[in-house]
């Protein structure tokens, strides 16, 4: 019973301790639900707010749905309202264009009743003037007077650019007709020249006759001249573009008077395209031929006239229009010049761009004032100047470039290995060679191929009428490319340093000093000077100390270490004393004090350190000259307006014989009254 009692009691108290354990474990878990409800009850919480959100924002979308729907629906009806009035536009400029093309082609027909009404009146006009001339028409020129002579220089051909526009600018044949002869029946003196500049010669007349102004036939009245300002004003369209083009093309441009110049000049913009394609962009550059002469004026004339409207913008102070049609026209030549395809058009560009550069510099020279009313034009023209200059380099090292990349190959096997002096065969005692057992190899190129390159650029610069002091400078790095890639392969060749090979490459440096006598270029020669001493070092005698100060002294273009460097790999023949130690010591102890800062290999021809430095020459005066075949109606306007005002300056001065001024002196610059009264 105890045991049983002691065994309850202990089944009692842990049956207490489960108790306990199990109520405290049933408050953990009630605390644990309380925590989870709370931590829930803030989620559902957050969860409601985001859902109050989310329909805020759900209602908004709504809206603005419900208003871009709106939108989107008025947009249709615009679009649909827009389509029908660009229907109605449509269907109006189809009526205009049918009613331009109908006035066009009644316009047409007005202009061909005129001027057939134009060229009756001239030609009775001229009639009437053959026999009895009119003084306020004509101008009595004295037996042997200069017929060309007048403030503006043109071409020393008889009459060449007045004949070409009598035949190929109008379509009149005036010059003809003003000689009473009939059109088309007078013959063109050819005179061996290219197409390019064929002189329309006319039959010369008697001595005292009069002369009346050969000026080009224009449509002379008000109604003519508004007509063919109508013509010209007609945008081209796709129904009538080519017609238009036509129109203009036979119309023909008139300024006869200072007001019409400058109103051309400064609101004109076909006149900067006629430079632009004409004169630049659709030239073809005429190449070199025997069978024709060309004069200055045949191949500067783009640099003339462009110098021409450049000047005469500068007279009425159109700073602007100088800036646009400089900018342009350089602009256009760099595009023309870059490829650099041939060397033609290189030379021809580059005398071109200095002929503009020279004309410019010499008109600003001319120019003489102290006010400040053409300080924008004389800014313009400077800033023209400066870019004229980066051109002319740009061609200028560009095509220098080009050239010593084709030279460079005739360099090494024309002069060096070029064995053209008869008895002083050179053997290759290269390593490579007596290894294989082969000869002695012969150059395919010779010096006659390097004087040939020679000739046919000095040809194709004076063709062109290159500048005398670019051609001496090109020729002279050409000659400088020689020196230095001669002499670096030279030393630094075993087989190239022998007796005999020196006296080949001192014939055929000899053959190029020859040339460059004979063209005048002697001084570019000083570029060899260093070859020439060192092919001079391969011929001279290298066996006791009075030969090593022999050497020293004839050479003293070359460093110590360079004739160093030469003994050490120098090929003694057969016939040849050999270099004893003493020697080579005796040079190696005069080369020691500098060979660490002595350099063996001369420096690279490297262009892009160098600098071009020229003179603008003194234009005397501008070539007007324009090729026939050219059509340019407002350059052509604008060179007889100068012409025309020249004579007139012609026929006051023979009011009085005391103020003329000599032809030599007829510079046209932009004060040419003033130039000529200060002469």
């Amino acid at each position: 019973l105890d045991e049983s009692q002691a065994r309850a009691a202990q089944l009692s108290d842990r049956l207490r301790r489960a108790l306990e354990d199990a109520q405290a474990l049933r408050d953990g878990q009630e605390a644990t639900v309380d925590r989870a409800t709370a931590e829930l009850a803030q989620k559902v919480a957050v969860l409601e707010r985001a859902k109050a959100d989310a329909d805020a924002q759900c209602a908004v979308l709504v809206e603005q749905r419900d208003a871009a729907l709106i939108d989107l629906e008025k947009a249709h009806a615009e679009s649909a309202r827009q389509r029908d009035d660009d229907a109605d536009a449509r269907a109006r400029l189809e009526a205009k264009l049918a009613e331009l093309e109908q006035e066009l082609a009644t316009s047409r027909a007005q202009l061909a009743d005129v001027r057939a009404q134009h060229q009756t009146q001239q030609t009775l006009q001229q009639q009437q003037q053959l026999q009895q001339p009119a003084p306020q028409q004509l101008h009595h020129v004295p037996s042997g007077a200069d017929l060309t002579a007048s403030s503006i220089k043109r071409s020393d051909t008889a009459s060449r650019w007045r004949a070409a526009a009598g035949f190929s600018a109008t379509g009149y044949d005036l010059a003809d007709q003003q000689l009473g002869q009939p059109a088309h029946n007078q013959p063109i003196a050819n005179n061996g020249r290219r197409p390019h500049s064929v002189d329309h010669a006319l039959p010369e007349l008697p001595a005292g006759a009069p002369v009346a102004a050969n000026k080009r036939a224009t449509l002379g009245t008000d109604d003519s001249r508004s007509l063919a300002r109508m013509l010209g004003s007609l945008s081209p369209t796709a129904g009538n573009g080519a017609m238009i083009a036509e129109a203009e093309e036979e119309a023909v441009f008139e300024l006869r008077s200072e007001d019409e110049v400058r109103e051309m000049l400064e609101r004109e913009e076909n006149l900067i395209t006629e430079v632009l394609n004409e004169l630049i962009g659709d030239l073809q550059v005429p190449l070199p031929n025997l069978d024709a002469e060309y004069q200055p004026p045949d191949l500067l004339f783009p640099a003339h006239l462009i110098g021409l409207c450049v000047i005469k913008m500068f007279q009425y102070n159109l700073a602007r229009r100088i800036d646009r049609l400089l900018m342009s026209a350089i602009a256009r030549v760099q595009k023309k010049t870059a490829a650099f395809e041939s060397d033609y058009t290189s030379a021809f560009w580059l005398s071109n761009v200095f002929e503009l550069l020279s004309i410019i510099k010499t008109s600003m020279t001319e120019h003489q004032s102290s006010t400040h009313e053409y300080a924008d034009s004389e800014r313009a023209m400077n800033d023209g100047m400066q870019y004229l200059e980066t051109l002319l380099s740009d061609i200028y090292f560009g095509w220098i470039k080009d050239l010593q990349k084709r030279f460079v190959k005739l360099i090494i096997p024309g002069v060096v290995e070029s064995e053209a002096l008869p008895g002083f065969t050179a053997s290759d005692s290269g390593f490579f060679n007596r290894l294989m057992g082969t000869g002695p190899r012969e150059s395919t190129v010779k010096i006659e191929n390097v004087l040939s390159f020679f000739n046919h650029i000095w040809r194709t610069m004076e063709f062109y009428y290159v500048d005398r002091a670019i051609m001496r400078q090109i020729m002279s790095e050409l000659l400088c490319n020689i020196g230095v890639t001669a002499f670096n392969n030279i030393i630094m060749r075993r087989n190239f340093c022998s007796w005999k090979r020196g006296m080949q490459i001192q014939y055929n440096l000899t053959r190029i000093e020859e040339w460059c006598k004979t063209h005048a270029v002697a001084d570019a020669t000083r570029n060899l000077d260093r070859l020439l001493q060192l092919v001079k070092l391969l011929q001279l005698q290298k066996a006791t100390d009075q030969d090593i100060d022999i050497m020293f002294e004839v050479c003293d273009l070359l460093n110590p270490a360079q004739v160093k460097k030469l003994l050490s790999i120098y090929a003694v023949s057969d016939y040849e004393n050999p270099i004893v130690g003493p020697v080579m010591n005796e040079v190696t102890r005069r080369a020691m004090p500098s060979e660490k800062t002595d350099k063996i290999l001369l420096d690279t021809n490297d262009l892009n350190d160098q600098v071009l430095y020229l003179t603008a020459r003194k234009v005397p005066a501008i070539e007007t000259y324009i090729p026939p075949e050219f059509r340019m109606p407002r350059i052509r306007a604008l060179v007889d307006s100068q012409t025309d005002m020249a004579y007139d300056d012609d026929d006051d001065e023979d009011e009085d014989v005391d103020n003329i001024v000599p032809a030599d002196y007829n510079d046209y610059s932009p004060y040419g009254q003033q130039l000529q009264h200060q002469i």
